[in-house]
């Protein structure tokens, strides 16, 4: 419809059925692509482009009548037939939305086959098979799930590298309390065999007394002291080691 072009009611049925006729031609590209190229290829992108140039058309079309019977010039017709004709439209449009969704399908599912194709059993692995994460995503979809999928393997990545952080520094800590505890044990041996060169001297002293002094009971009791030393000493080194 050229721009200016000034319609009357029998201009306006016409340029309609002109929409009406561009319609069936775009369903007809549409159906030879569905039917001669299922799997995609050039000609089936000339006959999608075809498609959608004519769709192009048909929606400023549509457009241009729709304004039409709200300008001026339609007060000739009455309100009920001004609002048959909507109708017109909007079924018409609503055809065109619905073979626009179907090039957007079929050019989408062309081009996952591609991706998801690949070679023979003879010369590599077999091709990866679709899922229901993906049956129903266009390219876009699919580059955004594929998003998706690497930034929560990150996160993943992120969280184990944090564990095994934590880990290392558990396992440092238990180290070094491993080392300090090893240490004390060392010096109490140390103090044990301290204790015990003691005990013998003074045991050995002591034996040297009573031979000297010749006293039994000094003995004795010289005797019953070391016993007591003794057992304080013993005492004193069990309590050391659960301390």
């Amino acid at each position: 419809m050229p721009s200016g072009f000034r319609l009357d009611t029998d201009g306006w049925t016409k340029e309609f059925d002109e929409c009406k006729q561009l319609a069936q031609e775009t369903l007809q590209l549409i159906q030879e692509r569905n039917l001669r190229h299922p799997n995609g290829g050039p000609e089936a992108s000339r006959l999608s482009a075809a498609a959608r140039k004519k769709l192009g058309t048909l929606g400023v079309q549509l457009d241009k009548l729709l304004r039409w019977l709200d300008s001026p010039e339609a007060d000739s017709l009455s309100e009920p037939e001004k609002n048959r004709r909507r109708d017109l439209i909007h079924d018409l449009r609503g055809r065109r939305e619905g073979m626009q969704m179907s090039i957007k399908r079929s050019t989408g599912a062309a081009d996952r086959d591609a991706l998801f194709s690949g070679a023979g059993p003879s010369s590599g692995p077999l091709p990866p098979r679709e899922t229901e994460a993906t049956a129903e995503l266009d390219n876009r979809g699919l580059l955004g799930l594929q998003q998706a999928v690497m930034r929560r393997q990150d996160e993943e990545l992120a969280a184990m590298e944090k564990t095994v952080a934590s880990t290392k520094h558990i396992a440092l800590a238990i180290g070094e309390e491993v080392d300090l505890q090893t240490r004390l044990l060392d010096d109490l041996a140390d103090d044990v065999d301290v204790t015990q060169s003691r005990l013998k001297a003074a045991t050995a002293k002591v034996k040297q007394l009573m031979r000297d002094s010749g006293n039994c009971r000094l003995g004795v009791c010289v005797f019953i002291l070391i016993v007591t030393l003794v057992v304080v000493i013993i005492l004193t080194v069990k309590l050391a080691r659960f301390l």
